[in-house]
């Protein structure tokens, strides 16, 4: 199959209007300063849900609604945690991860200091047994590892991010599955530079007590659609969500998606395109895409409708690199790629399976999809991940204009050809893995 061909000369056509920044701050500032932080199944993420329900209404699109599903929703969530030698504790600033268990009273134990992913295998032992381990790098992401991590009994977990090498809190959550069906001890975050000090220092024991209260909540996807001509041809889905960890306002992760979708709606609503839009904004997606997921599993008899997914998340940093994550053919990746480009968006690409996104239950049934972010940090993160930082001050209105600008050139050039130039489903190298990720991470069975 050719690839497609799309010069960054081509003039593609402007049939849609120009992007309002005026506008995209308004709903910045109900998302972010009117609401806040916007935690799954808490009535902030319902206000957000609504401003986007009244906002499609309001733009004249059609098939406007709200689906609800059931998820775990945080209420409150307190730490208390001293960490150093046996007979001289510090109090030390720690959060729960969501999802995870809480103390049964306050345990003390010896520290273990396990540096992932190298030492797990030679150190997740019996031994473990009533200690608290300090994971310093990822937590596990093979689900034998974390099993084995489970039986060992420690006490409580300790992760250290290393990707965030500062001072401050940030907050994350567990899998939820995980967490469900093998269990998932005490488990808290402290900063980087914290824990810098304390092995530092020596640190050997620590005292914690983690109280937390859960409890079944509803979440809600948004949905609206501009009708094309020609409905029967698959359709494109244009989607990010509207939830946010805890204690932060989320402005670019992903308040910045969700401004985006708004606008590209208003942007394209007042023509009709050959294939129909879907416009989506997920919740629930900070406990690993839950509303995604549900969304895929809700609609499954319908999936091949959807023809490809356009996902956008965390797209405003002031500094950063635009980095479109693709699944499916190298032809869907170029003309991605392509059509960002000769809208005036210079992005750089990876095919690298990645399951940490609302576009991948979507490719988990052969669906092409992409999501555009904006790190900037080499690892692909960004310094005010999931904390405090992530707020109104920290993000670029001229940036997210560029993302929106390039991903409507995309938009109608795939909106407006009756023909792609790529295929369904996934390139053989990636089918495998994306697979095993949608069974070990989402339970999912393709």
């Amino acid at each position: 199959m050719a690839t497609a061909k799309i010069s960054s000369n081509q003039k593609l056509k402007r049939r849609y209007s120009d992007c309002d920044g005026s506008r995209m701050l308004r709903h910045w500032r109900v998302l972010c300063e009117e609401i806040g932080e916007r935690r799954a199944g808490t009535e902030s993420e319902t206000a957000a849900a609504n401003h986007i329900l009244e906002s499609f209404t309001q733009l004249g699109l059609t098939q406007v609604a709200a689906e609800p599903f059931p998820c775990t929703s945080i209420r409150e969530a307190e730490v208390q945690l001293k960490i150093g030698q046996l007979n001289h504790l510090t109090s030390i600033e720690a959060r729960s991860l969501t999802g995870a268990a809480p103390t049964n009273g306050k345990i003390s134990g010896e520290l273990v200091w396990i540096e992932m992913p190298e030492q797990a295998q030679r150190r997740f032992h019996k031994s473990l047994k009533g200690k608290i381990a300090v994971l310093f790098g990822p937590m596990p992401t093979d689900l034998q590892l974390h099993r084995k991590l489970v039986a060992m009994g420690p006490a409580a977990l300790i992760h250290v991010d290393d990707r965030l090498p500062f001072d401050w809190l940030k907050d994350d959550g567990v899998y939820p599955l995980w967490a469900r069906k093998y269990g998932m001890p005490p488990t808290i975050t402290i900063p980087f530079r914290t824990a810098w000090a304390l092995k530092k220092q020596g640190a050997n024991h620590a005292e914690l007590q983690v109280t937390i209260q859960q409890q079944q909540g509803i979440s809600q996807n948004v949905v609206g659609e501009i009708r094309g001509r020609k409905p029967e041809l698959p359709l494109l889905v244009v989607s990010a969500h509207h939830d946010t960890q805890c204690n932060n306002a989320g402005a670019d992760d992903n308040a910045s998606g969700v401004v985006a979708v708004l606008e590209l709606a208003a942007m394209f609503s007042t023509i009709q395109p050959m294939r129909t839009i879907r416009f989506i904004s997920f919740g629930t997606e900070e406990q690993l895409s839950v509303g995604s997921a549900h969304y895929v599993q809700k609609h499954r008899n319908e999936l091949s409708k959807i023809g490809a997914v356009l996902n956008m998340d965390s797209i405003a940093s002031v500094l950063g690199h635009n980095v479109v994550l693709y699944a499916g053919h190298p032809e869907f990746g170029a003309c991605v790629g392509n059509g960002l480009r000769a809208s005036g968006l210079d992005v750089r690409q990876s095919s690298e399976v990645c399951p940490f996104v609302d576009s991948f239950p979507f490719t988990v049934f052969g669906i092409p999809a992409m999501t555009l972010i904006r790190p900037n940090m080499n690892s692909l993160m960004r310094w005010q991940h999931h904390s405090a930082f992530d707020n109104l001050d920290e993000i670029s209105l001229p940036e997210t204009i560029t993302a929106v600008r390039g991903m409507a050139g995309l938009i109608d050039f795939l909106g407006a050809r009756e023909k792609w130039p790529f295929q369904r489903g996934l390139s053989l190298a990636h089918r495998k893995q994306t697979h095993d990720f949608a069974r070990g991470l989402y339970g999912m069975r393709p």
